[in-house]
Parts: C-alpha cells; structure tokens; sequence
C-alpha cells in the first residue's frame, strides 16, 4: 500500500498532511474517539477558511488532495471533499482573496542557449565542461530538469538517476551521428521501465548535444555506473547547482537570469520546434507525451526522430512560447 504512491508524491503530500494535523490540534478538532482522521466537514472547512488569503486556492485543493491520500492509506472516508459546502468555500476564497500572477519561466530558445553556452569555458573553468553538455542534452532531448539532476537531498540512484551507462554514441563513438540517452525514470514512466531518447548530432554547431557529450566523456572518463554529470566536488549534479550555473551565465550574456529555471530548457526547444513549423504530433513525439492515445499504436521511425532533433538547432525567426495543443483556440465560457 505505501509503495502505491511514489517517494516524491508521499514528500509533496506531506505538507498538507502536516498543516491540517497541526490545525486540528491546536484547534481541538478532535473526533468524538479522540481523533483526528475521518475528518469531519467542520474540521475541513475551518482549516480551509484558515488557509485563505495566504495560500492560493490551487495549493488549497492539492493539499485536500493531499488529506484524503492519508485517509486512504487509512482505510477511512473522506466524504468532506467533495461536499458542495467545501467547493463553495474555495470558490468565494478565490473570489475574494483572488489569485496571484502566474509568471511562467522563459524559455531558452537557440539563441539564449548560444548566449549562455558562449560564456561557459569547458576544460577551462572546473564545472563548465559539465554544464555545457547537460544544458545541450536538456535542450535537444526536451529533458525535465529531474531526469538529469538530483534534488534536494542530493543523493545518486542508478536505478532513478542518469549514469554513464545511459548513454550510448551511434554508430560508434568516434564518429557518432547521433546519441541515444536511456531514462531510468521519468514523469512519464513511474514503473521505471526504462525510456530512450534519441538525439542528433549538429557538426559544427555550439548546441550540438552529442559533441557536448563526447568531450565531456573524454575530458572526464568516469566509471559506468557513475552520475551522468557531476559537479566539481564529485557530487551528482543538483537541480540548485545546475541552475545557480546557468543563472550566472545568463547574468554574464546581459540577459536577465531570473526570468530562466530548468524547465526553461525544454519549453525552449518546444518554442523552437513550434516555430520550425512542427505539427503538433511531432512536438509531442519529441516530449515525450502521453496525452494521446494513438501515439501507443504509432511506431516512431528513428530516421524522423534524429532528423526533428537536427533541425532544432537551425535558427528561426519567429519564436512564441510553445502552448499544448488543447490550449490552442480555446474560448472561456462567460
């Protein structure tokens, strides 16, 4: 039963669980037995109208979400949720508190991300050469930032993370033409059967992933089942490191460092796909995304794959951030 919810998903529900535990004991909101859980809808929506005004209305939901997750592991119901009084309340929540601006990172385009290459100086500067190949695999690959860093802890599973093992230069690599990149585990694959990422080689360009990765495995030959990349302490390469990194980079291109994260990277090369004039089906075969069916029946063919990734590297004129399809045209109702 605990192993039904992954480790990060039980850490990120472990902070609603914890703010309605400690309401309900300072509050006295005990059951009649002296619990706390079922919680009743009293108890819900005075921890509700508490959050109000502080936290937005989206955490609000996902820290109920949260709730009834310890309900479940529990064996109880958790009938609150879904009462109409406890929708309303988060309804007139937003409506009077209102909810704040969502500021979405900017993406690195080609052009950023040949700014921000341009002021890293491989096998000059401890770190850079690490930097530089993970900032051209994330582009080209559309990586999330997880599935080439650690978190907070840090800490390194070859069963989770990336290692040297994960690559392998095509056909050989001495003159590889393009690379193929296995992900233990990603979003998208919470059974860690395993993902390949193919990406192309761009002779001669600054951005060209399988180069990026070819020196870095000269420059730094580790074991096989060492991280992908580390950091200049030996350290797996952490999602604050990697980001503090290219942050500094940006600064020094005179762009503005904090309007960039790791995520930036792959609605960057998405941006980029869009403008190219991908089809929408292409630029989901390139994420990696689920969210159509027919994909599961469509065989990819490689040769299309490696040529997409190649022609992200091409410079285009127009770029707009990249919007999921089932975004486009669409009307609000009144």
């Amino acid at each position: 039963l605990w192993h039904g919810l992954t480790a990060s998903t039980r850490k990120t529900y472990s902070t609603g669980q914890r703010q309605f535990i400690q309401f309900a004991q300072l509050h006295n909101l005990y059951n009649g037995d002296g619990s706390i859980i079922p919680a009743s809808q009293p108890a819900i929506l005075s921890w509700v109208a508490s959050l109000g005004g502080w936290v937005q209305p989206k955490t609000i939901k996902s820290y109920l979400t949260a709730v009834r997750s310890l309900h479940t592991d529990a064996g109880l119901p958790f009938e609150a949720i879904d009462s109409p009084l406890v929708q309303r309340l988060i309804c007139g929540i937003k409506r009077y508190h209102g909810e704040k601006e969502r500021r979405p990172v900017q993406p690195v385009t080609l052009s950023v991300l040949t700014a921000l290459l341009a002021q890293l100086r491989p096998s000059v500067t401890p770190g850079h050469t690490v930097i530089y190949a993970a900032c051209c695999l994330a582009y080209s690959g559309l990586l999330r930032s997880g599935e080439f860093t650690t978190g907070k802890g840090g800490k390194f599973n070859p069963s989770l993370n990336l290692s040297r093992d994960c690559v392998t230069f095509q056909p050989n690599f001495a003159n590889p033409t393009h690379a193929r990149i296995t992900l233990p585990a990603s979003k998208t694959d919470p059974f860690c059967r395993g993902v390949t990422v193919t990406v192309a080689a761009a002779p001669g360009r600054p951005t060209c992933p399988v180069a990026a990765l070819k020196a870095m495995f000269t420059e730094l030959p580790r074991e096989h089942d060492a991280p992908l990349f580390e950091q200049p302490d030996g350290k797996p390469l952490s999602y604050s490191y990697f980001v503090r990194s290219i942050r500094d980079a940006l600064a020094l291109a005179s762009l503005n460092p904090n309007a960039f994260a790791g995520h930036s990277f792959r609605r960057g090369a998405a941006s980029e796909a869009a403008a190219t004039g991908y089809s929408d089906y292409k630029i989901q075969l390139l994420r990696r995304w689920r969210s159509d069916t027919y994909k599961l029946y469509v065989e990819n063919d490689t040769n299309r794959i490696l040529q997409l990734s190649f022609l992200l590297h091409l410079a285009h004129t127009q770029i707009t951030p990249f919007e999921p399809p089932a975004l486009r045209g669409f009307t609000a109702l009144a």
